[in-house]
């Protein structure tokens, strides 16, 4: 069957699993912990009995699936498809149409480029026929899955995250800006589904009493309001508008307040201009721009924020990506074809009017609603004379927010290296992010500055990093360089932790007795020991090899779910989401014996602080500590591993695949403690427990078998 509104199936694509006796084994080996076994027998149109068979004989407990998989887990289970399943076994198993699928890997935070922009081409799974040697293979899984996982829906069930949430407030109030992303925020979809699966009471109470005072999700404006040019784009925006008004109810009753994320006027599908040629902008591949020196499109935005701000009342406010997250304004991409209406029109002015169009329109229906102009990637399109003079056209209520770190200039290893954003190894601020707050706040502007607190893409699947000095040394910076506001996470980094209380508070006072005191209240006779070990930790954490590339497509985020490759898998690389075994790519601007030395020093300084914490209870803090240190430790095998393939040391592989085995086996315990583990709210569950067991059993096939 053809599907085109889906990524094509490139044929030369196509991933082999050499540890599992078939590719029928793997695919119920890889569904078995989020689909029920009925639905994976209708997706693969083969009788249940030979599924619950092939799951017998791997060893696999009787299942217990939570249903929150299909709500809130369908990106896991889509990667985990990905390789195996053509498209109409996929919806199949999804029971979606493909303008859903469609829709999803396009709105879910890009997540169609995360999977490559393409689909591998994969055959029709039928039943197999075992020989002698598969059906040894399978007798050895089994052996794995029994000695390992026979509890693999035991410990605390998946999506479990707020479980002994605290009530009331121990920061002190402020008005000044807190704001960060749902930890569990569904990206695309929130207002289309239950509020509270996005925004759960025990979440919002846990944000007030660590001094969170908002929450942001994404918006389409045309899904949100009627679109006067096609009403069908529109389709439930009444459903979506209601549920935007309980968000904003439900989360007033804990202090907080709603912030929308636009990039508006957002870029429609070119088959839409076929009938409105005269909104037509500048054109790219797939969209095109709505043309902002239209009269009717300004008009269109003005009316829409403007409609629904009358419809929300309480709204907090609109923070605004104006460059290159989307195509929005004409001039908001590299690519495409250059509109001939804004040739001659400077950046800063476009930019400039959408940014005064939503505060206008906004404030005209509550005074106190806040817009927020992020500068993200200005620097890419505007020298900082046009960013200067783009600031001299906004009103002095809009606040202006930069990445603290962006363009700040370092060095790893002999290596010099200038970081964009997600970075907690580095902390700024940074002097363009200085400079740009300086200017705005000259001319009577608030300032925010963008932080990741938690975790960034230096290691995303952990709740939080305990990198306190990092964080600690970042709000001294901050406080130095006047700012007032934060917006503390991207869609990763949302969780209500301690990481949140420290920014907050450091922010305010960043002296050692104030810090001190807080570890103390949190820790109580640990504060010390966890002072050293959070130390050790910084100091680590210093050494990752970072570069905007590595930090998108190093194994760090998979880590030791990350499957080994005994040959060449010859997959290039995604955006955080299929590491392989692309080293070149993972290395980025390192020579592979520096990338290799900085993971060393990151995983065993990691380490050499976990072994400060001997003896301390059981607990969150200790649990994120010794998560990361496996994540790490298996970072640094895995380049170690590659570079032992390339050289024919098929012993030092056996050696690291036996090391990797007890990675995910530790990993694999502690995310039975603790379900935060492995999650990221655009990537689900980044990877469950089913993964650190197929983990195993590839390390075992490499140690113990043939190579």
């Amino acid at each position: 069957m053809s599907y085109p509104k889906l990524p094509p199936v490139r044929p030369e694509a196509h991933m082999e699993f050499p540890h599992f006796p078939s590719r029928f084994h793997a695919a119920v080996f890889r569904l078995w912990e989020a689909v029920p076994a009925e639905r994976i027998a209708l997706a693969l149109e083969l009788p249940i009995s030979a599924v619950l068979q092939a799951a017998d004989e791997m060893g696999l407990p009787a299942q217990k699936v939570n249903p929150a998989w299909q709500t809130r887990g369908y990106i896991t289970t889509i990667r985990n498809a990905w390789h195996l399943l053509p498209y109409e076994n996929l919806l199949l198993l999804l029971d979606w149409s493909e303008e859903r699928l469609a829709s999803a890997l396009k709105e879910d935070d890009f997540f169609g480029e995360k999977l490559g922009g393409y689909k591998p081409y994969c055959e029709k799974i039928e039943l197999p026929v075992l020989t002698k040697t598969q059906k040894a293979q399978l007798s050895r899984i089994k052996a794995i899955v029994k000695q390992h996982f026979s509890g693999i829906f035991d410990g605390k069930p998946p999506f479990a995250f707020f479980e002994g949430g605290k009530q009331g407030s121990d920061v002190q109030s402020t008005d000044r800006l807190r704001l960060i992303y749902s930890y569990c925020g569904l990206y695309a979809t929130a207002l289309d589904a239950d509020i509270s699966l996005s925004y759960p009471d025990e979440m919002l109470s846990m944000y007030r009493e660590l001094g969170v005072n908002a929450v942001w999700l994404p918006a389409l404006l045309y899904q949100l309001v009627p679109f006067p040019f096609d009403e069908s784009y529109s389709e439930g925006w009444q459903m979506r508008q209601a549920r935007l008004r309980e968000l904003i109810a439900r989360a007033a009753a804990y202090d907080i307040k709603v912030y929308l994320y636009l990039n508006e006027p957002r870029c429609m599908p070119n088959a839409f201009f076929e009938a409105h040629p005269e909104l037509l902008g500048k054109r790219d591949a797939e969209y095109s721009a709505l043309c902002t020196q239209n009269p009717a499109v300004m008009a269109y935005l003005r009316s829409a924020v403007r409609t629904l701000c009358e419809s929300a009342p309480g709204l907090g406010g609109f923070f605004a990506i104006t460059c290159s997250e989307n195509l929005t304004h004409c001039k908001s991409r590299m690519s495409g074809e250059e509109c001939p209406v804004c040739r001659d029109v400077p950046i800063e002015r476009l930019v400039a009017e959408v940014l005064c169009a939503i505060s206008e329109e906004s404030r005209a229906v509550d005074p106190e609603i806040r817009t927020i102009a992020w500068t993200w990637a200005w620097d890419d399109f505007m020298t900082e004379q046009q960013m200067h003079a783009c600031i001299d056209m906004l009103p002095p209520e809009i606040i202006i927010q930069s990445n603290s770190e962006a363009m700040l200039e370092f060095e790893r290893g002999g290596v010099h290296g200038c970081v964009r954003d997600y970075s907690i190894s580095i902390p700024g601020p940074a002097p363009l992010a200085k400079s740009v707050w300086e200017y705005a706040k000259a001319r009577g502007h608030q300032v925010s500055a963008k932080v990741q607190v938690n975790s960034s893409w230096e290691c995303s699947t952990l709740p939080y990093l305990p990198v306190f000095d990092l964080i600690r040394e970042h709000m001294m910076g901050l406080r130095l360089a006047g700012v007032e506001h934060l917006m503390l996470s991207w869609t990763l980094g949302g969780y209500p932790s301690i990481s949140l209380k420290i920014a907050s508070e450091c922010l305010k006072d960043p002296s050692k007795q104030a810090y001190f005191s807080l570890l103390t209240h949190e820790f109580g006779e640990w504060a010390d020991t966890v002072s050293k070990a959070s130390r050790a930790f910084s100091e680590a954490f210093s050494a990752f090899p970072f570069d905007v590339r590595s930090l998108y497509y190093g194994p760090q985020n998979a880590g030791p779910s990350n499957l080994l490759y005994a040959s060449p898998s010859n997959f290039p690389v995604t955006m955080t989401c299929y590491s392989y075994d692309a080293l070149d790519s993972w290395r980025a601007i390192y020579p592979r014996e520096v990338y290799a030395e900085q993971w060393r020093m990151l995983s065993e300084g990691w380490s050499a602080g976990v072994a400060l914490l001997e003896g301390m209870p059981d607990c969150e803090y200790l649990q994120m500590a010794e998560a990361a240190d496996a994540i790490f430790a298996s970072c640094y095998a895995q380049v170690r591993f590659i570079i032992a393939r390339e050289q024919g040391d098929t012993e030092t592989m056996r050696k690291i695949a036996v090391k990797e085995q007890q990675n995910a086996l530790d990993l694999y315990v502690l995310m039975q403690k603790n379900p935060r583990i492995g999650y990221e709210a655009a990537n689900h569950y980044y990877y469950n427990k089913g993964m650190l067991a197929e983990k195993v059993i590839s390390c075992a096939q490499i140690a113990d078998w043939n190579l």
